[in-house]
């Protein structure tokens, strides 16, 4: 049955994931940090919050994994987490709009939902049937503010926004099925997934490479200020360690399509974040999104109530 902290944990970690292209931005702007580098510093900082953070807290017991499970973290780090960020990043550090491009990776609860359906077996009822297409519809209206207008967004920015939103909905639906129902602690699944993610992260950069020349994009500033490397450490430490953290405690008790839409807080966060902290504009057309995506969150908290003795859809 979830609790109050289910939903409070996926709220927080909405609001944590906002600041990514804040952070993602500065670094690219401030330091001109790469987005590659961005997002291997962002994993590799995150295992080492997170081993010390099982140390402290668990004696290291939550590192045990069973090895039929290796397959599948290995999976889970390619898909869920290493390309996931990659994508974004890079959407961010080659000029994608903050609110376009955090509006389409929020496509995924459509993702989730279907995924969900067939994979995890969840029902579908009719507060989802109205709170989907709410959320989504409120994520359209967001990614139709003045700055696609005034200035042109990257059609590669667009398509690795909307890939990322596919990799997202993957991380929730493994998420929730090994945090769930393989007994894993959430802790353990998140050090595992990002464990593994590091080690993606050096074929994948490698690879990209060879390929891209893009100074935004590629290369590695062997040599940053002080300033660049806290930014990073931060970067790690409020955008991925904690939200991810938190997220995987949401979805052992909230099922994956309810935890998809509690999170599309996330994109309203952002909106605000880059009004303030990088000066770019809010069309009035933005808000009335942000109240469709809050509508459709609060009916999914209050799920429970509303479907209480009803059937499902389907």
């Amino acid at each position: 049955m979830p609790r109050i902290w289910n939903y409070l944990a996926l709220i927080v970690a909405a609001i944590c994931f906002g600041t990514i292209p804040i952070f993602s931005v500065y670094l690219t702007n401030l330091f001109g940090v790469p987005s590659l580098q961005q997002a291997f510093f962002r994993v590799f900082f995150t295992v080492i919050f997170l081993f010390i953070g099982l140390g402290v807290f668990t004696s290291f017991r939550g590192l045990r994994l069973k090895r039929k499970h290796l397959p599948s973290f290995l999976l889970y780090g390619l898909i869920g987490i290493a390309t996931s960020i990659m994508a974004y990043i890079t959407a961010i550090a080659i000029g994608t709009p903050v609110v376009v491009a955090v509006s389409l990776t929020y496509l995924y609860p459509a993702i989730t939902l279907l995924l969900a359906r067939y994979i995890l077996k969840e029902p579908f009822n009719r507060v989802r049937l109205i709170a989907v297409p709410l959320s989504i519809g409120g994520a359209v209206i967001v990614s139709l503010p003045l700055e696609m207008a005034a200035s042109p967004v990257p059609i590669v920015g667009v398509l690795l926004s909307v890939a990322n939103g596919v990799f997202a909905a993957f991380y929730v639906i493994l998420g929730r099925k090994w945090s769930g129902y393989e007994g894993y602690d959430p802790s353990t699944t998140t050090f595992w997934g990002y464990f593994f993610a590091l080690l993606w992260m050096f074929p994948l950069i490698f690879s990209v490479n060879l390929v891209v020349t893009n100074p935004l994009v590629s290369g590695f500033l062997f040599v940053l200020p002080p300033p660049a490397w806290l930014l990073l450490l931060a970067f790690a430490f409020v955008s991925t360690t904690i939200p991810y953290t938190l997220v995987n405690v949401g979805v052992k008790d909230i099922d994956a399509s309810a935890a998809s839409i509690l999170l599309l807080l996330d994109p309203i966060s952002a909106v605000v974040m880059a009004y303030f902290f990088l000066g770019q504009s809010v069309a009035f057309w933005q808000f009335i999104g942000a109240f469709f995506i809050l509508l459709a969150t609060v009916l999914i908290a209050i799920e429970p109530r509303l479907v209480a003795g009803s059937k499902n859809l389907l």
